[in-house]
């Protein structure tokens, strides 16, 4: 049995490489010009800053499962039971991040369905923040004064990724009734449930999620605009519309189907919407190395969380 599953980690382990590998395989035509100097002193800040964010990004998690749960949930188990399964959301299929977490969910004494509302509230209000600064960038001067500069020097690669994620948008903006309806059902399945999550105790803990959110927004952005600086010569006060740019190409990412955790819709987009700040195929190159600048950091917490189970089942041996 040991076996089996140490096969299927290394099976996981390969078919994650692959998802990974395959978006610098399609475009290394792209890459033959590009061209940077790293300034390591700005991607050493930028990957502090992300880390900080990947790690406070379980704060509101905490905060509504314990609500949820009538019971306080620490942060650290909350860190641990995300970060073991937030790693594997990269497996084909845009689903397996949400099984692994549910199917750790018991083994941290929290129920399946208190995890899976947590987490559906959790992430229904990062990414309605995240869209209203995306969408911001529709209204930049800058964005729609080089639109068509843009769209002359992209490849056919990158605007097919392009067009993708902005048809997600569009059907999702399409399905807005819909997607309502299913979420008032769902709040008033909470409240029936008598959860203090809408009691009027529980107001300023929904003012915190919010504020909290839109912190990690800041955040990111900033983590982002940092990761940019030491690949490219960017300016400083274009931090905000950068940090726009990259929550737009984040939100086509996530609402797109068709590859695991965004691959390849969210570089596509990125790359287009930074070559308005350097050549095509420096952007490129730029969008492709922030998916491994975010996924080092993601791998490094899942390696803090593995050792902070292992450290609490010690534990629990002693006692």
């Amino acid at each position: 049995m040991k076996t089996l599953r140490q096969s299927l980690g290394y099976l996981i382990a390969g078919i994650l490489l692959y998802f990974l590998i395959k978006p610098f395989l399609q475009t290394h035509t792209q890459l033959k010009d590009a061209s940077f100097q790293i300034h390591y002193g700005w991607l050493v800040c930028s990957f502090v800053a992300i880390l900080f964010y990947w790690s406070a990004y379980l704060y509101p998690f905490a905060t509504l499962l314990s609500g949820i749960t009538e019971k306080q949930v620490s942060f650290r188990t909350a860190f641990t039971l995300f970060h073991l399964a937030n790693i594997t959301r990269y497996l084909p299929g845009r689903i397996w991040g949400v099984v692994r977490l549910l199917s750790l969910s018991n083994q941290f004494g929290v129920s399946k369905t208190a995890v899976g509302s947590s987490l559906t509230l959790h992430v229904g209000v990062e990414t309605a923040l995240g869209g209203l600064i995306a969408m911001s960038l529709l209204f930049s001067k800058q964005t729609q004064a080089t639109a068509q500069t843009v769209l002359e020097n992209v490849s056919g690669h990158t605007l097919l990724f392009t067009l993708v994620g902005l048809g997600c948008i569009a059907g999702v903006l399409f399905f807005i009734p819909t997607v309502s309806t299913h979420a008032r059902q769902f709040l008033k399945t909470l409240r029936s449930t008598g959860t203090p999550l809408f009691q009027k105790s529980f107001r300023h803990q929904w003012l915190n999620i919010f504020a909290t959110h839109l912190l990690l927004w800041c955040c990111q952005g900033f983590a982002f605009f940092l990761f940019l600086r030491s690949l490219a010569s960017v300016a400083w006060t274009d931090a905000g519309i950068l940090t726009t740019c990259y929550a737009f190409a984040w939100i086509a990412g996530f609402l797109s189907f068709l590859t695991p955790g965004g691959l390849g819709v969210r570089e596509g987009l990125l790359s287009l919407l930074l070559s308005s700040y350097m050549p095509i195929s420096q952007a490129t190159l730029v969008a492709l190395l922030c998916r491994v600048w975010i996924l080092s950091a993601e791998l490094v917490l899942a390696g803090a969380a593995f050792y902070l189970r292992k450290k609490s089942n010690f534990e629990h041996e002693c006692d």
